[in-house]
């Protein structure tokens, strides 16, 4: 697995544990290895890269329980979705089991 990949794969997990009540985030991965955090409102990913130079963009989305992380970095791009720790523990106080879906939708 690539490290763009792995390095969504890392931003989705720490998205599931972390604060459920934190809004949209882009983050803006530099060439040089710098780390930006943005709102995302009003912009694409590959608008984003451009404006900023990035290797990699990343925007993590929050709807309810839903966790979702989109990645693009110019030739490759991915979508995970999970659910969020308190959406975990919800179900397993429902349903006695935990609950906890990530799913890989694609590459370009």
């Amino acid at each position: 697995m690539s490290e763009f990949f792995r390095r969504a794969e890392e931003i989705l997990q720490i998205a599931t544990t972390g604060n459920s009540a934190g809004g949209d985030t882009a983050l803006v991965l530099d060439r040089q290895g710098g780390l930006r955090m943005l709102d995302p409102a009003g912009w694409s990913l590959p608008a984003l890269a451009a404006e900023y130079g990035a290797a990699a963009v990343y925007r993590v989305v929050r709807r309810g329980n839903s966790v979702r992380v989109e990645g693009w970095n110019g030739s490759q791009r991915c979508l995970l979705e999970g659910q969020s720790a308190t959406g975990c523990l919800s179900n397993i106080l429902a349903r006695g089991s935990a609950s906890f879906q990530m799913s890989l939708v694609g590459a370009a």
